[in-house]
């Protein structure tokens, strides 16, 4: 039996808490927007998460920290447990953040001639990074196969073709939900070894896979291309707001590139995300254990609704909390700026580089999704 068993059913107020998702100050005072735009959770974090950061401010002192061994030590074990790989100490290189860490290895691997190249529709800091350090963009589609998103192969390769020195990967994939398997890693690295591709890989929504038969494969271990790869607790924990990642990257002189790139831009961690990030691979897994059964019925309360409604359609995740619902413009119209001025606020796909989708996040308590599913019935009966 658990120690505690959590009431992910709970409403917390979170309004004028400075939440860049419920705060957010295009929302017009005179509709109570439901929000479910940022992938950050409504549910109150494990309790040894709290006590962490309780016994941090009844000491009173918030200075500069390091990152301990200890922790080091936690994030190899976790990663050899819970994704086969086993990593080194040496390897690691701490950071306040995925998206930062993305940008520092694309500025260390690539320039002006020779860029990155990604799946898309993807996480919009992926195509983005490229103008961020002035290199080329070259993308490739995602497809359906069955009742999945996976890359159209083919067209990859012909995006190799074309000279990247980076590969972005997202997996699980954000917004697509698909936890890529064996074959396709597979696939992947021996490609990118093809053309001599360096693998940059996001892999922060590891634990949240909606099916446990969904398993999480962390490329780096296959072990035949020069990869690095980056983890972190803080979105299948929900403590995104304090940060903390940790970069993994076997080759020692591609670790150095890497150092020197993000010399000057990183701050170091703070106490409360060591202090947090220790509590959760101490601590976290019960947490987690009750999390996923309950997103997994949000989950399937989504798809009972898209799978009868005309004009909408969804590929049953994988992975992540983040649906990726398509929806018929010639029958629906603007369905993003429909939901919003009705009071929803979910993504627009171009933010993503996908045409007429929509993103919605359902890491909220069933009430909740529950009214979305009625907000977006409004919408669609006009």
């Amino acid at each position: 039996m658990p120690s505690k068993t959590y009431n992910f059913d709970q409403i917390i107020d979170r309004h004028q808490t400075h939440s860049f998702k419920w705060d957010n100050v295009t929302y017009p005072q005179s509709l109570a927007m439901l929000p479910m735009p940022v992938a950050d959770m409504d549910f109150p974090v494990a309790d040894e998460i709290l006590e962490a950061l309780d016994r941090i401010t009844a000491h009173g002192i918030l200075g500069y920290s390091i990152v301990p061994e200890s922790l080091k030590i936690a994030a190899q074990h976790k990663i050899e447990r819970d994704y086969a790989w086993s990593i080194s100490l040496d390897s690691q290189v701490w950071i306040p953040g995925i998206v930062p860490g993305i940008t520092a290895a694309c500025a260390a691997l690539t320039n002006e001639n020779e860029g990155i190249i990604t799946a898309v529709p993807v996480y919009h800091p992926f195509h983005l990074v490229a103008g961020w350090v002035n290199c080329p963009l070259i993308t490739f589609e995602m497809v359906k196969e069955g009742d999945r998103w996976t890359y159209d192969f083919e067209d990859f390769e012909r995006g190799l073709q074309k000279g990247p020195k980076v590969f972005l990967l997202c997996n699980p994939h954000n917004p697509g939900g698909t936890v890529f398997n064996a074959s396709e890693i597979s696939r992947m690295v021996d490609l990118c070894a093809q053309y001599n591709v360096t693998i940059v890989s996001d892999e922060i929504h590891a634990d949240l896979r909606i099916y446990p038969q969904s398993e999480h494969i962390s490329i780096g271990r296959l072990e035949k291309q020069p990869i690095i790869s980056f983890f972190a607790t803080s979105k299948a924990f929900n403590t995104a707001g304090l940060g903390g990642a940790v970069a993994v990257i076997p080759d020692a002189a591609m670790r150095d590139k890497f150092t020197k790139a993000s010399a000057g831009f990183f701050s170091m961690l703070s106490r409360h995300s060591i202090e947090v990030m220790l509590a959760t691979y101490a601590h976290g897994e019960e947490w987690l254990a009750q999390l996923l059964p309950y997103l997994r019925a949000n989950h399937d309360l989504l798809m009972d609704f898209v799978r009868v409604t005309p004009g909408l359609a969804m590929q049953p995740l994988e992975g992540t909390y983040l649906a990726w619902i398509e929806y018929d413009e010639a029958m629906l119209g603007d369905f993003q700026k429909k939901c919003f001025d009705a009071g929803l606020h979910v993504l627009r796909g171009e933010q993503f580089m996908g045409k007429n989708f929509v993103r919605l996040n359902f890491a909220c308590p069933h009430s909740l999704v529950e009214k979305a599913i009625e907000l977006m019935k409004t919408v669609i009966s006009g």
